[in-house]
């Protein structure tokens, strides 16, 4: 069966976005040789970070570099003791002191854009987005200019944003 057809087969069928799923999870475990964790147990949001809602897992299961269904011990996005806006700023500004870095909040606290230039020139932009956003935008003007452009979500479930993760990530986008 070619793709077109596994794609938009009988409609009684399941959706075509849940097919994609399927073929695209299908050929990363064929790239990979892995297959991915099954899908962590139903829980209730927990309200932590100021503001920032995560899962509160009923069992564990296999982590990584910021990531998992545990928290980690490490300093992250939502043990932290303000927002995430603010947890963020304030690994952007410890740790690259080289760099001005300017703040925009977009929608309230939907969405935020840090800005690092060095002297006049912008270094990189840094977006904080819902997982479910479907902005693009910025992240395209960027690319068009040859500016360094980050994307974190801070609200997908599963991703801590430890403060190492925040930082090597940062680091690599800067080229420090």
């Amino acid at each position: 069966m070619g793709i077109l057809s596994k794609l938009f087969g009988d409609k009684n069928e399941k959706s075509a976005l849940d097919r994609l799923k399927g073929i695209v999870q299908e050929a990363v475990e064929g790239i990979t040789g892995e297959e991915k964790p099954a899908p962590a147990p139903q829980t209730q949001p927990l309200q932590v970070g100021g503001g920032s809602v995560t899962p509160i897992p009923a069992a564990t299961g296999p982590s990584g570099f910021s990531w998992g269904e545990v928290m980690p011990d490490e300093e992250n996005q939502f043990n932290y003791s303000g927002t995430y806006v603010e947890y963020f700023e304030k690994i952007f500004r410890e740790n690259f002191p080289d760099y001005r870095i300017e703040k925009e909040l977009r929608g309230g606290m939907k969405a935020a854009v840090f800005t690092f230039r060095r002297g006049d020139a912008k270094a990189l932009v840094v977006e904080l987005l819902s997982q479910g956003s479907d902005a693009y935008r910025l992240r395209k003007q960027c690319r068009a200019d040859g500016i360094a452009y980050l994307r974190y979500y801070y609200d997908h479930e599963g991703w801590w944003n430890t403060k190492a993760y925040v930082i090597e990530r940062t680091r690599g986008a800067l080229g420090a």
